[in-house]
């Protein structure tokens, strides 16, 4: 009687240890296919609305994103440089290019000088570095950014252009005829258009040129950024500055603009056949 009652209870302590090892294996199941089914679902962050990019038949790009935008007026937003100091005339950004060996793929280094609102394109000397000064711009680059304790959002730094649009369309409905991509959302591009039409030119804007007045972007006339979308091919080198340095030219003046003109939507450089200014 005494083995029955041990052979009961072994056997007894023998089923719960079974159902307790199921239970054990069944609740770790439970717990690997819940976290399965969690790890499923969980792509990270949402793409936002808007983000991808288009480009139509024209080649007018439509970029829209969440996090860095095309800002209205046509400029483009930056993390920036917040330094304001200037540059001496023997800084190795200032003279970068003069120790950079071209080729015949890129025949020309394009500088910006953020100080003095002027662009210094050169071209190489008989040994192949681009020691040699080949044509000056005026331009208007980024003003102070007060939400970004006054930095101006146009990059100091060596960059290398990727791609280029005849016409590029930017947050705010307004567009720049001729848009070399330097860095980021910054470009080389005319002054703003209100619509993708060459006599919608924002003429108080274009009569700015020389003097800071975009977001971050580098304002050019119609016929200078023309240049750069002809001759300057994707991989070219731009170096932005500042400086007081004396540059190899004068800083170029652009024609105004008379508020009063009845071509004042037309930029007065375009070499449009239709643009009145050539008349």
């Amino acid at each position: 009687m005494v083995i029955k009652v041990s052979y009961r209870k072994s056997r007894t302590q023998a089923t719960l240890f079974i159902y307790a090892l199921l239970l054990i294996v069944m609740g770790g199941a439970a717990v690997a296919l819940a976290a399965w089914y969690m790890g499923a679902f969980d792509q990270g962050p949402t793409v936002p609305a808007g983000a991808s990019q288009q480009t139509s038949s024209d080649g007018t790009e439509n970029e829209s994103s969440a996090v860095s935008e095309e800002q209205p007026g046509g400029e483009t937003s930056s993390s920036g440089d917040a330094s304001s100091e200037i540059i001496t005339d023997d800084d190795p950004l200032v003279n970068a290019h003069n120790t950079t060996k071209g080729s015949e793929e890129f025949p020309y280094y394009i500088c910006v000088n953020r100080k003095q609102n002027m662009i210094i394109v050169y071209t190489m000397d008989d040994d192949g570095y681009y020691t040699v000064p080949y044509k000056a711009f005026v331009c208007s680059v980024g003003l102070p950014d007060p939400e970004n304790d006054g930095a101006v959002n146009t990059p100091i730094g060596t960059f290398n252009t990727t791609n280029q649009y005849t016409w590029r369309l930017l947050e705010g409905n307004v567009y720049g005829q001729y848009a070399t991509r330097i860095v980021d959302h910054i470009l080389f591009h005319s002054v703003p258009y209100y619509e993708q039409s060459k006599d919608t030119l924002e003429w108080e804007e274009y009569n700015k040129l020389g003097q800071a007045a975009s977001l971050g972007c580098i304002r050019m006339t119609v016929e200078d950024a023309k240049w750069i979308y002809d001759n300057c091919p994707k991989g070219t080198t731009v170096t932005i500055y500042e400086s007081d340095k004396t540059e190899p030219f004068e800083k170029p003046e652009a024609q105004k603009i008379p508020e009063d003109s009845p071509y004042k939507g037309w930029d007065p450089t375009d070499p449009d056949p239709e643009n009145p200014w050539n008349s």
